[in-house]
């Protein structure tokens, strides 16, 4: 079949579609706009002050805070545990308890106590 030359000549001037082109372009933009709302909701995100950076720096401060507590309690409690064994196996501490607390004295020796 073939084309009478004022039909052929309408084909030529009749513009291309453009709706692939237009797709992708309105596609684009919608993507730029959704990439631009996305980093401010990441934006806000990060510095409010509630839940973002300012949040994290107070949360590893208090973290910090805490580690050193724990080492002073440890420290300590090892400072007790040692005093505790002393006072099992040391006579010495054995008897400053007995004397101290108990008011206990030796057969020889006698107790004086002053009032203030």
């Amino acid at each position: 079949m073939a084309r009478s030359p004022k039909k052929a000549r309408m084909l030529k001037q009749l513009p291309e579609p453009q709706q692939p082109y237009k797709f992708w372009k309105d596609l684009s933009f919608f993507g730029c706009v959704l990439s631009a709302l996305l980093l401010a909701v990441m934006v806000l995100t990060l510095f409010n002050p509630d839940s973002g950076i300012p949040k994290v720096r107070e949360v590893q401060q208090i973290k910090q805070q805490l580690v050193a507590e724990i080492e002073q309690l440890k420290a300590e409690n090892d400072q007790l545990a040692q005093k505790i064994e002393a006072m099992k196996t040391d006579p010495f501490w054995q008897e400053k308890i007995a004397r101290e607390e108990l008011n206990m004295a030796r057969p020889d020796e006698i107790i004086y106590k002053f009032s203030e």
